[in-house]
């Protein structure tokens, strides 16, 4: 599983999130989206750090402008969710929408790809996570070997604001993942997201 905070420049917010005791990883950039991250992972979930690093190739492209109008719309913060299913092809005949190719190059020139599933349906109802299957686990995010000054094991709770719990249960096919607490409210979306650690829940964003 893995969350999106947009930020408005990575290098602060990788100040922000290290200054809490959590180990923060280089990404990369997003070709032709003018997009750019950073990784903070938990061996099973990753958070995402993400911004606009060019916003003439952001407005250019498809993958680029949602992005860039969460921000404007929304602000930076906590954005939107995503979750890995047993079969990506299966959640996309579900939810009625095509299985996507994507990529990212790390600072090395390694390619990091993916297919996805509702991306655009997530920016812009965040409520919705979108689906994700990586063609390679030695390049999956949340799989680097890393350890968190503050002992921090993973997402301890992820709240989300939905319209209604029965559409939502129905868009993830049932199954809620563990520590996601699904809430109906006015304004739907990614509400808070808490990690867990020894000393207690460390809340993000």
């Amino acid at each position: 599983m893995q969350t999106i905070v947009l930020v408005t420049d990575l290098r602060s917010a990788r100040r922000r999130v290290e200054a809490l005791g959590l180990s923060v990883l280089e990404g990369g950039r997003h070709p032709g989206r003018g997009t750019a991250n950073l990784i903070v992972p938990f061996g099973q979930q990753y958070l995402e750090l993400l911004a606009v690093v060019d916003e003439a190739e952001a407005r250019a492209s498809p993958q680029g402008r949602p992005v860039m109008a969460a921000l404007s719309t929304r602000g930076p913060g906590l954005a939107r969710w995503s979750v890995e299913p047993d079969d990506i092809v299966t959640a996309a005949t579900r939810v009625g929408l095509p299985t996507e190719r994507r990529h990212r190059v790390l600072p090395d020139g390694t390619t990091v790809a993916w297919r996805s599933v509702a991306v655009d349906a997530a920016w812009y109802e965040p409520w919705r996570c979108s689906f994700m299957a990586w063609d390679d686990p030695a390049t999956h995010p949340a799989h680097a070997d890393v350890s968190h000054r503050n002992g921090a094991t993973g997402f301890a709770r992820l709240g989300v604001v939905v319209p209604d719990v029965t559409e939502a249960r129905r868009w993830l096919g049932g199954h809620v993942p563990p520590g996601v607490v699904l809430e109906e409210g006015p304004e739907p979306g990614v509400r808070d997201l808490h990690l867990a650690s020894p000393a207690g829940e460390i809340p993000i964003a």
